[in-house]
């Protein structure tokens, strides 16, 4: 079912020539088009919500037909699905409200999004309904608490979950279990040493048929993700230890996971290429037996049991210091954003209820058992009693190597919060160039680690000046969390 289409003409206007080529090269390849809609009440008093959803993951056009049509069945209520191109969605959003034709329920993904919608108004505050229904014990305890659910914005509740808060905060070690039994390996490596051994190992061995180990792309994450396992993971992720609010590149969580990975890149370790990977090439390449393990995420799982089914390979935590572990994945928030409800819907009761049930035990079950993504609802796929064993690994390596931690991006102050989004403004503020510069130049990753450190204070002082010269409350002390102990889940205070 769609909703009327908007004529090029009209796609022109609302979003200029630029983006509307790009929506326009989007819509081909989804054959659908910019839908425009709103709630109406039939001459019967039947209901029909419009709700805005977007052709991702595969198969899902016909699981949300499905599934609204369920919910119709139970409530009355008519559902009619304006489908947008992925890559435009919140394109398209703005402009079904520009023309007066806004959607009752719709998909508003991310954190930034959420901030673009709400902040025009558009976006209803849930915390009535959600108070109501207990919808807080749908979830992990503490997940919806204000600060650090990700779903509020000025304390208010303006968005519901789909997807399980850990399924995009961390990753686990991929291995081919064959690989590693013909270098004499039973199980996969646990510390950081017998990482580099055996990718070693079994890079000799391989002869160039195959490599022990790969990197996960053009910007490897295998860097964060080894230094969090290292030590407070805001010094991977931003570049500032949270528990003293100090600039921290140079830190050895960081210092060493680079000249670990220089190490075996100089040594011809990793296979080839990496340097001009995509996201899907590592797990592309794992499928076809020429990795022995990787750092990978989530979803290349079920990617890789579709490329090869006959692939033996399991999902183990990423390894861990020698010493020990000493810091894990940090979860700044307990969600990200998705499905969010209009404020200007004339059937916000309705409205609800199909909000209400994307969240439900029903919908969320489902949801697992299609795309097999862990869904926000935990009982859906912990309970699941078809667990692969590689999804049984995921759920072992997420608990393992997953905790609570602050996020002033998240759980700040709304100067702190500006403060930040100018620095994500500023990539070479991020160590990333620096240590890819390390690693593919063989070069010592320390001095480049002086200078982010000096950069980065010199734009922190620079900035906070011009922000408080505005107005905005802000100063170095927003990003110190004296309480925070990377070995434990935190909670604000």
């Amino acid at each position: 079912m769609t909703g009327s289409n908007l004529t090029r003409r009209s796609l022109l206007r609302g979003l200029g020539v630029g983006a509307a080529i790009g929506a326009g090269a989007a819509t081909t390849a989804s054959c659908t088009l910019f839908g425009s809609g709103s709630s109406s009440t039939s001459s019967n008093g039947t209901v029909t919500l419009t709700v805005a959803i977007v052709p991702d993951p595969s198969g899902a056009s016909q699981f949300y037909a499905e599934q609204f049509a369920a919910f119709t069945k139970k409530t009355g209520i008519n559902v009619k699905i304006i489908e947008n191109p992925t890559d435009q969605q919140l394109n398209a959003i703005e402009l079904m409200f520009q023309q007066g034709n806004p959607p009752d329920v719709f998909r508003c993904q991310g954190a930034e999004a959420l901030n673009r919608i709400s902040g025009r108004g558009w976006v209803a505050a849930l915390d009535e309904q959600a108070g109501a229904s207990d919808l807080a014990a749908r979830f992990p305890d503490g997940a919806l608490d204000p600060r650090t659910s990700g779903l509020h914005r000025e304390g208010k509740l303006l968005s519901l979950p789909l997807v399980s808060g850990q399924w995009s905060a961390g990753g686990f070690l991929v291995y081919n279990k064959s690989l590693l039994s013909e270098g004499g390996y039973a199980e996969p490596p646990k510390t950081v040493s017998e990482y580099e051994t055996y990718a070693r190992s079994l890079t000799s061995k391989g002869s160039g048929k195959y490599f022990g180990a790969a990197l996960s792309g053009a910007k490897p994450a295998d860097i964060n993700a080894l230094q969090a396992q290292a030590g407070p993971s805001s010094i991977g992720g931003l570049g500032i230890d949270y528990r003293t609010g100090k600039t921290a590149f140079d830190d050895p969580s960081l210092v060493d996971a680079v000249e670990l990975i220089r190490k075996l890149q100089a040594d011809k370790v990793y296979q080839p290429g990496w340097e001009s990977w995509d996201g899907a090439r590592v797990f592309t390449e794992f499928a076809k037996g020429k990795i022995g393990f990787y750092i990978g995420g989530g979803w290349n799982v079920n990617e890789i049991a579709k490329l090869n089914p006959a692939l033996d390979f399991g999902v183990s935590p990423v390894p861990v210091p020698d010493a020990g572990r000493k810091g894990y994945y940090g979860q700044s928030s307990a969600f990200a954003p998705l499905w969010s409800m209009s404020a200007e819907s004339k059937h916000p009761e309705e409205a609800w209820q199909l909000m209400d049930f994307l969240v439900s035990e029903e919908f969320q079950r489902a949801y697992f058992a299609k795309f097999r993504t862990f869904t926000a609802m935990e009982s859906a796929w912990r309970e699941a009693t078809d667990l692969s064993e590689q999804e049984k690994g995921i759920i072992a390596a997420f608990d393992a190597s997953i905790r609570r931690a602050p996020g002033p991006a998240t759980d700040g102050s709304v100067g702190v919060q500006k403060l930040l989004a100018a620095k994500s403004a500023k990539p070479d503020l991020a160590h990333s160039d620096s240590s890819l510069q390390s690693i593919t130049r063989n070069e010592d990753f320390a001095p480049k680690a002086e200078t982010l450190n000096k950069n980065l204070d010199a734009f922190l002082e620079a900035e906070i000046k011009k922000l408080n010269g505005e107005g905005v409350e802000v100063s170095r002390d927003d990003l110190v969390y004296a309480d925070y102990d990377p070995l434990k889940a935190w909670t604000p205070a």
